[in-house]
């Protein structure tokens, strides 16, 4: 499995299916829509990783933030620039197939924010640590990284497991840990299992 999930054609034969992926919500995360709402934060540039159809990366948008989400899938990207970015005009949006891997080589330091959600989990273990090290590359000095770790408790995956120990190990060395605790914002079936995050990169 972990060989598989490296692959495209992988995460294309899941948006093939009749049914919609599990990840797909119909709009943005509640957690970020909270955040959006609340937090003071300054207006940037935002990576938005695993974008899936782009309804995150329009909610930064709206609120003013030039977003660009990536995925790897092809068919995921298709879709969001037919069913997201043609309700968006402001110019701020854009989404971009990609394997996010390889964004340092292209987009170091260009960011003021990277965005997870369900991206972490979603990686082979074993990559986790290159995670994390590519979400540092692509921030510039003091950007933050925001967003959720699903932190569902069960074996196997995709999703694998995210333990709040797990995050801080993967993570710490790179960046401070402001905040990681459970969101009280998830949506139904993911209450109690979402650690909102915000992370400043050293």
């Amino acid at each position: 499995m972990p060989d598989e999930i490296n692959q495209p054609r992988y995460w294309d034969s899941i948006y093939k299916e009749p049914d919609e992926p599990r990840w797909v919500l119909g709009q943005a995360a509640p957690p970020l829509t909270h955040w959006l709402k609340s937090a003071k934060r300054q207006l940037g540039r935002v990576a938005v990783l695993g974008c899936g159809y782009g309804h995150d990366a329009l909610a930064f948008a709206e609120h003013g933030f030039d977003a660009v989400g990536y995925d790897f899938a092809e068919l995921a990207i298709t879709r969001g620039q037919e069913r997201v970015v043609s309700l968006h005009r402001g110019g701020r949006l854009k989404l971009v197939r990609a394997d996010f891997f390889e964004l340092p080589a292209t987009e170091s330091g260009r960011f003021d924010y990277v965005y997870e959600y369900t991206s972490f989990v979603a990686v082979a273990p074993e990559r986790r640590q290159e995670y994390a090290q590519m979400c540092h590359a692509i921030l510039k000095p003091g950007g933050m990284l925001v967003g959720c770790f699903y932190n569902h408790g069960r074996d196997g995956g995709p999703p694998f497991d995210a333990r709040r120990e797990d995050v801080v190990r993967v993570f710490s060395p790179l960046f401070e840990i402001k905040k990681l605790e459970v969101s009280e914002h998830s949506i139904e079936r993911r209450k109690g299992h979402e650690l909102w995050a915000e992370f400043v990169k050293k």
